[in-house]
């Protein structure tokens, strides 16, 4: 399950939440599951978790909008891949819907262009390029519609 860690205080414990949170933005549930590592008191996993709030080492909203700019800037997700990836990660429904009311539609349309250009120099015959090419998009978290509007627009479909 967790490696055995040292017994730690828990002000050693504190200070390396606090390391962990200023890395990069956490959700709260990742910031419990590292916690467990040390196998604290529950009382006292609470206390770091209201610390790390109170002291904005740790705050859901900034995470989930970090998280979505990522997702779509970097990685180029889709909708469907981004909720999931923040449910997975113990974000509310109603800050996951939130969260993907930021992302920018335009953005978010040429980031399907450019997959499906980068994807199509890659692929074999017509058939197998419109399956390969829809199942390709479909991983990445896209909504079948906008899907079939980029294949027409490429005269796929």
């Amino acid at each position: 399950m967790y490696q055995n860690k040292q017994a730690l205080s828990y002000s050693e414990v504190l200070s390396k939440a606090m390391r962990y949170c200023s890395y990069q933005e956490r959700s709260i549930y990742e910031v419990k599951q590292k916690l467990r590592e040390y196998r604290l008191k529950e009382s006292d996993l609470q206390l770091i978790l209201e610390y790390l709030q109170k002291e904005n080492f740790l705050n859901e909203i900034r995470f989930a909008d970090a998280f979505v700019r990522g997702k779509v800037n970097i990685k180029r997700w889709g909708l469907f891949k981004i909720r999931e990836g923040l449910s997975a990660k113990g974000v509310s429904s109603k800050l996951v819907n939130e969260a993907v009311k930021g992302i920018d539609e335009k953005v978010y349309l040429q980031n399907l262009e450019e997959l499906v250009e980068k994807k199509l120099n890659l692929l074999g015959t017509d058939e197998q390029k419109r399956e390969k090419l829809y199942r390709f998009l479909q991983s990445k978290g896209y909504e079948s519609d906008l899907i079939m509007k980029e294949m027409k627009r490429i005269s796929l479909v």
